[in-house]
């Protein structure tokens, strides 16, 4: 897999992913609770959670208003380790939740498909 999604490949890929990054973010939270970068974070990743719960399809405002890709760019470029594997996992939820695009539509994601319809 790859592409514009990463590893997203579907709705359920999705809610994984969403799970895996939110377990992240939490467990440095653990460790550092005054993190702000974390605490946004995990503010977005539950909203994002909240907004396509039981296939709830997220309206174009909800998903216009979630930046964690630029957040992991700004706040976490270079990152390595759980870090690191946290941004990717960010990029890839952000385009996701931004495009909401069908099973078939991520399944077959291309980086070309993004910057072509930009």
């Amino acid at each position: 897999m790859g592409g514009v999604y990463g590893e997203i490949d579907s709705r359920a890929a999705y809610h994984r992913i969403l799970g895996e990054a939110t377990e992240i973010v939490l467990g440095i939270l653990k460790q550092r609770p005054d993190d702000d970068t974390m605490q946004r974070l995990a503010e977005e990743l539950d909203a994002m959670k909240r907004w396509s719960k039981n296939e709830r399809v997220p309206s174009d405002g909800e998903r216009g208003s979630i930046d964690v890709g630029l957040v992991a760019a700004r706040a976490l470029s270079g990152a390595t380790g759980v870090e690191g594997d946290l941004v990717q996992k960010l990029f890839a939820l952000n385009n996701y939740f931004e495009d909401w695009p069908t099973d078939e539509e991520a399944a077959n994601a291309k980086d070309e498909d993004f910057f072509e319809a930009k």
